[in-house]
């Protein structure tokens, strides 16, 4: 199974041609604002050489590891709806991020595209994932979210691909929850880090 149907590509692609902030989060929403300094600590203890940034959409937030991060680690990024990030590191690489992405996937690809982060994760999974309708819509007419899921559905989906998972909640300001955050390892001993 692919990790997105031709159709669902098109899609992809025409909204990040024809909306310049769809994918254009260096920050990734502010979920990525003490990402340089997690990184950079994992890589003085040994656990981060490699980053790849799974969804990335404009690129901008690998140009922003790039800029701050040691020169030690190799920074890369993964979109298959946008050309410069269209190929997909053959290798695993120690620490994957992906933030605000899995919402976007086809419920028939999400089974495809875990199997796939977690077979490129050698240490640890970062994932922000989006709980609620987006602000955009595709040129279909559907909202740009397509996978609306509780947060316990996509803890379950975790927990069946990687052997250690913890996870936190951001609430929005009238008090749901908006997002999950996930960090998953493959080897217990690695999520403490």
């Amino acid at each position: 199974m692919s990790v997105i149907s031709q159709e669902q590509l098109a899609l992809n692609k025409a909204l990040h041609q024809q909306n310049g902030d769809f994918g254009n989060r260096a920050g990734a929403s502010g979920m990525a604002s003490r990402l340089p300094l997690a990184l950079t600590r994992m890589h003085q203890v040994g656990l981060c050489r490699s980053v790849l940034d799974y969804g990335t959409g404009k690129g901008l937030l690998v140009k922003r590891l790039c800029d701050v991060l040691p020169d030690e680690i190799k920074v890369s990024g993964y979109d298959p709806a946008v050309d410069e990030w269209s190929v997909k590191p053959s290798s695993p690489v120690d620490v994957v991020t992906c933030l605000d992405v899995l919402e976007h996937i086809e419920m028939q690809s999400i089974d495809s595209v875990l199997n796939d982060i977690s077979s490129l994760t050698i240490n640890i999974c970062y994932v922000v994932i989006d709980l609620q309708p987006a602000v955009k819509q595709l040129a279909d007419g559907r909202n740009a979210h397509i996978l609306l899921a509780p947060s316990e559905w996509w803890l379950t989906r975790f927990a069946q691909k990687f052997s250690c998972i913890t996870s936190f909640p951001i609430m929005h300001k009238c008090g749901v929850v908006q997002k999950i955050v996930i960090a998953a390892a493959h080897k217990p001993e690695i999520l403490p880090q």
